[in-house]
C-alpha cells in the first residue's frame, strides 16, 4: 500500500527533477512500508541515509539553477529556507532513530507528504515558472548546473585534469574552426 502515487500533476517538465521527485515519492513510500513495520529492522537507518544523500543532490541541484538567476531574490530566500528547515529536520530525525530515540511512524510520513506536496506543487512549481519565464536556455543552465554537481564531487587533482582536458578539447575545435 503505497501512501502517495506520482501523477503527472506533481511533473515541473525539467526531467531530471521530476525524476528525483518520482524517487522521493518510492522512498517516502519505503518509509511508510517502514513505518507499518512491514520492513527489516535495519530498514529505516538506510532509507534515511539515502533520503540525506537524495537530499543534497536534488536541493543542490535546484539550488544551482536558482543561483544562475532568472528566479525573483524572494522565492530563493523561501526556497533556500525550506530546504534548510527540511535539512535540519532530517538530520534531527535521523540523528534520533540512529540512537533509537525515535521510529519511523504514521504521523512523521504524513508530515514528508506533506512537505513534498506544498514544495513541489507551490514552491518547486513557482521556480520553474520563474526559470522558464526568465531563461530560454534552461538546457544549458540544467547541464552546467548538473556538470557542478560532478565537478564539486572531483577531488583537486581531479578537477585539474578536467580543465586541462577541456582546454584541450576547446583549442582544437578552435583549431579546426
Amino acid at each position: 500500500m503505497h501512501v502517495i502515487e506520482w501523477t503527472n500533476d506533481f511533473a515541473l517538465g525539467i526531467d531530471e527533477i521530476d525524476e528525483q521527485h518520482r524517487t522521493l515519492v518510492g522512498m517516502i513510500n519505503a518509509l511508510h512500508a517502514g513505518a507499518h513495520g512491514d520492513s527489516a529492522p535495519e530498514t529505516p537507518n538506510r532509507l534515511l541515509a539515502q533520503l540525506s544523500d537524495y537530499v543534497r543532490e536534488h536541493f543542490g541541484l535546484e539550488e544551482r539553477l536558482m543561483g544562475g538567476g532568472g528566479c525573483s531574490p524572494d522565492l530563493v530566500g523561501r526556497h533556500f529556507v525550506e530546504h534548510a528547515y527540511f535539512r535540519s529536520v532530517l538530520k534531527d530525525l535521523t540523528t534520533d532513530v540512529e540512537k533509537g530515540r525515535r521510529r519511523i511512524t504514521i504521523p512523521l510520513v504524513e508530515y514528508l507528504v506533506h512537505w513534498f506536496l506544498h514544495h513541489i506543487v507551490v514552491v518547486d512549481r513557482a521556480m520553474t515558472h520563474q526559470l522558464n519565464a526568465g531563461q530560454a536556455d534552461l538546457a544549458a543552465r540544467l547541464a552546467a548546473a548538473s556538470l557542478q554537481r560532478l565537478t564539486d564531487e572531483l577531488s583537486e587533482s581531479e578537477r585539474r585534469l578536467l580543465v586541462e582536458r577541456l582546454s584541450k578539447e576547446q583549442a582544437v575545435r578552435r583549431g579546426g574552426e
